[in-house]
């Protein structure tokens, strides 16, 4: 009895499972496709040909208002995650001008130190911000340059041998303040006249009396490549496009 209804129940599933296949449209052609293993995602036959290039890129154009939205977004955010990149480049060129051996310690006669290094440094990396405060993004690029510098400062001390975090920290901290009142004195000899620009050099870089000839030369210097940087495009400075020339007798 059980044997004979269940023969009953697949013949009825049999009759229905056909019944639907020809119901939906399904001929055995049609069903001989299906039984077909599947294509390959990355096939190129002709049965699937792949879009051609130029409508694959009009897939990822965005629409006039989001394109907008996006261009607006990155002009305001850029310039904060390009900043580092930019001050890194910018100063590679601050910090490899070529006089520091030749000028500042055999003509000005200054001790081959630390100090030396730092005072002297700062007028390059001044002379670059000047250049930069011209450009709308000029907190950004200035900031990242500055940053540079004090790493590489950092990085000299640690190398001299100071190991102590606490020392370095504060000489970071007087530096610092040190830095802000070259920018500011520099900046003021530079708005008013050659006689102030020297005052500010004799008491941040060149101290000593008898080196009047040599601060002369560093006003002329600093005139001129201040001009150089002036007729540089922001462009070609914030990408390594400008180097500081040597120092003339």
């Amino acid at each position: 009895m059980l044997a004979r209804s269940a023969n009953l129940c697949r013949t009825a599933y049999s009759a229905r499972l056909r019944q639907c296949l020809w119901t939906v449209g399904a001929r055995p052609a049609v069903f001989a496709l299906s039984q077909q293993q599947p294509r390959s995602l990355y096939s190129s036959s002709p049965e699937d040909p792949a879009k051609p290039a130029s409508e694959i890129k009009k897939t990822l154009v965005l629409p006039p208002s989001y394109a907008d939205t996006v261009r607006r977004l990155l002009r305001r955010f850029l310039p904060q995650y390009q900043s580092l990149a930019i001050g890194k480049v910018v100063y590679e060129a601050c910090s490899t001008y070529p006089d520091f051996k030749e000028f500042w310690v055999d003509d000005c006669q200054l001790p081959e130190t630390f100090q030396t290094w730092f005072s002297t440094t700062s007028l390059y990396v001044w002379m670059a911000m000047a250049r930069i405060r011209a450009d709308p993004n000029a907190k950004y690029y200035n900031q990242g340059l500055v940053d540079c510098f004090f790493r590489d400062a950092e990085k000299k001390m640690r190398a001299s041998g100071i190991k102590s975090s606490r020392i370095v920290n504060d000489t970071l901290k007087d530096l610092v303040s040190s830095f802000k009142g070259t920018v500011m004195s520099l900046d003021e000899g530079f708005a008013r006249s050659d006689a102030v620009l020297a005052a500010a050099i004799w008491r941040n870089l060149v101290p000593a009396d008898d080196n009047i000839l040599q601060i002369e030369r560093v006003v002329r210097y600093t005139r001129r490549q201040i001009q150089r940087l002036d007729q540089c495009a922001i462009d070609d400075l914030t990408a390594g496009g400008f180097a500081f020339e040597k120092i003339e007798p």
